[in-house]
């Protein structure tokens, strides 16, 4: 677990987190947050690999700050699951993002990471037409229940 410990503090230190002989830094907080726990060679594996998670997407974004925000990817989330649900078709949900990446951005996506080429620039634009599609399957779908 040692070499667990100096992992998590050298990550927390390369985001600026840990501050000397302060045991309430950003980086116990975090722990602290994620874990109920005061210190971090308390965590269990578990634990350990959570907060480690929860570091490498810091370290994500802060290397790549242009990116897709976390709530923008929720909303786009949202979006596509209820175009799923309106508009039923074979593809999976996510088959059916990276269709929209494609078509709206012109950007590849893979189904590990769909996002990560999607900028913060383009997010607007791809949440709009979203809504858009979103809104057409509505009608479609009223329309469909008013014909039936």
């Amino acid at each position: 677990m040692a070499t667990t410990t100096k992992r998590l503090y050298a990550l927390a230190s390369g985001l600026g987190l840990v501050e000397r002989s302060n045991k309430d830094d950003p980086f116990h907080q975090l722990v602290y947050g994620l874990t109920g726990k005061e210190h971090v060679n308390d965590l269990t594996p578990k634990e350990a690999k959570s907060v480690e998670k929860e570091l490498l997407e810091r370290m994500r974004l802060k290397n790549f700050p242009n990116r897709i925000s976390i709530p923008q990817q929720s909303l786009v989330w949202r979006l596509i699951y209820r175009l799923c649900e309106l508009e039923p078709t074979a593809a999976r949900p996510v088959e059916r993002l990276i269709g929209a990446i494609k078509k709206i951005l012109n950007t590849s996506a893979a189904e590990s990471d769909p996002f990560y080429w999607v900028k913060a620039d383009d997010a607007e634009k791809l949440i709009e037409t979203l809504k858009r599609y979103v809104r057409t399957a509505e009608r479609r779908s009223e329309k469909k229940a008013g014909d039936g």
